[in-house]
């Protein structure tokens, strides 16, 4: 089958943050980002996780430049939000597949990039989608190995440091 994608964007200067146990109640996303947002920390993937007796984790990228002010926000951050913990890994990357309104409306795309990675020894360790992207967090060992399969299984180049990643 072949798969609607365009372009295949890959940054390798990310860090995964998770957000353990935060309070869950309305805003609280709001407070988390408004307050990096204030520090010049722009979240490049949200993922939430579903919430349990009050409480959920939050998940989000940003770039490794920003890790020195995370870290100068962090005990602030898990106080404002009532939240149990937070891990910073700063060897993951992201994939981002591009493939216009088509994407979103062909079943099965996403089986087959998940399928064409598995086979390939690529976890993933989060996934967010939007109408023409699909976007996936992986370990930062593994991107040439998946680069290797997409270019084999879709014949697209990946494009490394794409505009929109620069800092």
């Amino acid at each position: 089958m072949a798969l609607p994608i365009e372009e295949v964007w890959v940054n390798r200067q990310v860090a995964k943050v998770l957000l353990k146990g935060a309070r869950d109640k309305p805003g609280i996303a709001a407070e988390i980002f408004e307050s990096l947002a204030k520090e010049g920390i722009n979240a490049e993937l949200i993922v939430s996780g579903p919430a349990s007796k009050g409480r959920a984790d939050i998940a989000f990228l940003v770039l490794k430049s920003m890790l020195p002010k995370l870290k100068e926000k962090e005990e602030e951050l898990l106080e404002d939000v009532d939240a149990k913990d937070i891990d910073i890994d700063n060897k993951v990357a992201l994939l981002v597949f591009y493939g216009g309104r088509e994407l979103s409306r062909r079943p099965g795309v996403a089986a087959k990039i998940f399928d064409i990675l598995a086979e390939a020894g690529v976890n993933i360790e989060m996934i967010s989608t939007s109408i023409d992207c699909l976007s996936v967090v992986i370990r930062e060992d593994r991107v040439d190995k998946a680069i290797e399969a997409l270019q084999e299984h879709l014949g697209v180049e990946p494009q490394e440091n794409y505009p929109f990643f620069e800092e």
